[in-house]
C-alpha cells in the first residue's frame, strides 16, 4: 500500500514555502502522489527518505476528494459570508470566516481552508468546512440527540459510522481509557455523568455537536465494549448525512491521535 499525503507531509518542512510551485505542503505532497511533482522538486526534501517509486502511486480516491472540494468550493463562491456567519456560530473577519473545528480555529475563504496552527487539512476536512458553509445554517439547535439511524435514508451510512468511528472509540478506550479521557481536553467538550461509563458531548464545528456514550462492558457476561454516538436532531439542517458520519470519524481519528502523542 503506498503513502499518503499526511504521510509525506511529516517528511516535508510544513512551512509552506511555495517554492515548490505548490501553495502549500500538503498540495504538493497530492502532486507528488499524482506524478504532477518530482520529489526534487521540494529543495528541502531527502529523496533517501522516500520509499521505492513503485509506493508513490496516485490514487484515485484522493483524487475524487480533490474534485468534490472544488465543486463545494464553487457552490459557496458566490455566497455572501457575513450575513451567514451568525447563524454558523462562527466569527466573520476582513473577508474571512473563522471556525472552531475540532482542536484547532480554521480561517476560511472561498478560495482556501487553513488551521491557523499550520497543521495540515487534508481535503476531506476541507470539504467537509466547506459543506457547513454551503448549508448555511437555519433553525437552533433542538437539544434532543438521536442516533443516526433516526434520519431517513442513513441505513447504508449507520454501517460506515459503527465502522470508522463507534468500533474504533470503543476499542481503543477499552485499551486505553486514562490517556483518551486527558486527550479529551483538547476539544470542545462536556462530560455528564450516570449515563454510561463515560459520556461527553465534543462540538466537531460551532453548530455540530456530537454526544457519545461509552460503555466498558463485561468480559465474564460475554459484554464487548461498546460506543454509541448521536447526533442533535435538527443536525441535518447543517450537514448532509456523508458529512455527519465524517464528523464522527474525524473526531476519532483526531482524539487518538493526541492519546498516542500524551
Amino acid at each position: 500500500m503506498g503513502l499518503t499525503p499526511l504521510e509525506i507531509v511529516k517528511l516535508l518542512p510544513k512551512t509552506n514555502c511555495g517554492e515548490c510551485g505548490e501553495p502549500s505542503c500538503l498540495a504538493f505532497a497530492v502532486a507528488l502522489l499524482a506524478g504532477k511533482k518530482s520529489p526534487q522538486a521540494c529543495p528541502y526534501l531527502e529523496p533517501q527518505k522516500l520509499p521505492a517509486q513503485e509506493e508513490i502511486a496516485p490514487s484515485s480516491e484522493l483524487d475524487q476528494a480533490w474534485r468534490i472540494l472544488e465543486e463545494v468550493k464553487q457552490k459557496v463562491a458566490n455566497l455572501d459570508f457575513e450575513s451567514l456567519a451568525p447563524g454558523l456560530g462562527i466569527e466573520y473577519k476582513e473577508g474571512r470566516l473563522l471556525i472552531p473545528y475540532l482542536d484547532g480555529l480554521v480561517e476560511l475563504t472561498p478560495e482556501a481552508a487553513r488551521r491557523t496552527d499550520g497543521l495540515e487539512l487534508d481535503p476531506r476536512d476541507q470539504i467537509l468546512l466547506y459543506n457547513y458553509v454551503r448549508f448555511r445554517g437555519h433553525r437552533p439547535l433542538s437539544g434532543e440527540f438521536v442516533g443516526l439511524e433516526t434520519f431517513p435514508n442513513s441505513v447504508s451510512k449507520v454501517a460506515t459510522l459503527r465502522r470508522y468511528a463507534e468500533e474504533k472509540m470503543a476499542r481503543a478506550l477499552s485499551e486505553n481509557f486514562r490517556p483518551l479521557l486527558a486527550a479529551l481536553e483538547a476539544f470542545r467538550t462536556r462530560r455528564f455523568s450516570g449515563e454510561a461509563d463515560l459520556a461527553f458531548e465534543v462540538w466537531v464545528l460551532p453548530r455540530m455537536p456530537l454526544r457519545v456514550h461509552f460503555w466498558h462492558g463485561d468480559p465474564e457476561e460475554g459484554l464487548s465494549p461498546e460506543a454509541k454516538v448521536l447526533y442533535d436532531f435538527r443536525a441535518t439542517e447543517y450537514l448532509d448525512l456523508e458529512s455527519l458520519v465524517f464528523c464522527a470519524e474525524r473526531f476519532t481519528e483526531r482524539w487518538l491521535e493526541l492519546a498516542e502523542s500524551l
